[in-house]
C-alpha cells in the first residue's frame, strides 16, 4: 500500500504517549490483518481525547504493534460544546445512523434517554461506541464524542448544568433553535417517536429548558438529532 493511499486513513488508539501507542484489538486487526500495512510505514492516529500522532511502525507482533518516531499534536477542545439527550429509536439502526452523522458534523456528548413514550429502553453500548469511533476516524477528528450511559429523562434534566438548555417539543408555538442559541455549552433534548409527554415538557421548563422548533416538518427522532447538530454547528462556525 502506497503512503499516498495511507493518507486517507485515520486510526484510533486507546492510548497515545510520547514513547508508546496502545491499540485495541479491533484496530490492531484492521491495520495488520485487513490493510496489511507493513513495518517502517508511517500512519496517523488519534486517541479521541485531543491527541493526534504520526508514528512509524517499528514491528508487528501477533497481537501488538510497536511504534517509533512518535510525533504528537494536541488539539484544543472546541469552545462550543453540544450535548444531545435523545431517546433511542425502536429500530436501533436509525439511532446508529444518528450517532454516525452527529459525530461527523460535530457533537461533544450524547446521552440516550428513557422517556414516557420510549419504545426502546436498552442499548448495546459496545456496538454504539464502535460506530462513534469509526465516524471519528472517517471525519478525522481529534475528539471523540462521549457516549453517556442510558438514563431516565428526569435524571438528565435534574443533573445537567449546561448554560443553554432546549427541548424540541411539538405541542405549542415556539422559536426556532437557530434563533435561540446562546452561550457555548448547549444541551438539546430530542424525544422518542411518540414525542415527549406534556408532563415531561413541563418538568423540563421548570428546570430551565426553553421550548424550540427544528422547522416546519415533523421529523423522525434520528433526523431531529442530526438537524439539531447541524444547526448548532452552522451557528458557531
Amino acid at each position: 500500500m502506497h503512503n499516498k493511499a495511507l493518507e486517507e486513513y485515520y486510526f484510533y488508539a486507546d492510548k497515545i504517549e510520547s514513547t508508546f501507542i496502545e491499540l485495541g484489538k479491533d484496530e490492531f486487526h484492521h491495520i495488520a490483518k485487513v490493510l496489511k500495512i507493513k513495518e517502517n510505514t508511517s500512519i496517523t492516529l488519534t486517541d479521541g481525547r485531543g491527541s493526534i500522532a504520526t508514528a512509524r511502525i517499528n514491528s508487528i507482533g501477533k497481537k501488538h504493534i510497536d511504534f517509533t518516531d512518535i510525533q504528537i499534536e494536541n488539539v484544543d477542545l472546541a469552545p462550543n460544546q453540544l450535548h444531545i439527550g435523545i431517546a433511542p429509536t425502536k429500530n436501533i439502526g436509525r439511532f446508529e445512523w444518528f450517532l454516525e452523522k452527529a459525530t461527523e458534523i460535530g457533537i461533544s456528548e450524547i446521552t440516550p434517554i428513557i422517556c414516557e413514550h420510549s419504545e426502546r429502553k436498552t442499548i448495546r453500548t459496545e456496538r454504539l461506541e464502535k460506530i462513534i469511533i469509526a465516524a471519528t476516524k472517517q471525519s478525522k477528528k481529534a475528539w471523540k464524542p462521549l457516549l453517556r450511559p442510558i438514563t431516565s429523562f428526569r435524571e438528565l434534566i435534574d443533573q445537567n448544568k449546561s448554560s443553554g438548555k432546549y427541548i424540541a417539543y411539538l405541542g405549542e408555538e415556539r422559536a426556532h433553535l437557530k434563533n435561540t442559541l446562546k452561550g457555548q455549552n448547549n444541551l438539546i433534548l430530542i424525544g422518542p417517536e411518540g414525542g415527549f409527554s406534556a408532563e415531561e415538557h413541563q418538568d423540563a421548563l421548570k428546570h430551565g429548558f426553553k421550548t424550540v422548533s427544528l422547522g416546519a416538518s415533523r421529523l423522525r427522532t434520528e433526523t431531529a438529532g442530526v438537524v439539531s447538530a447541524t444547526i448548532v454547528a452552522m451557528h458557531y462556525e
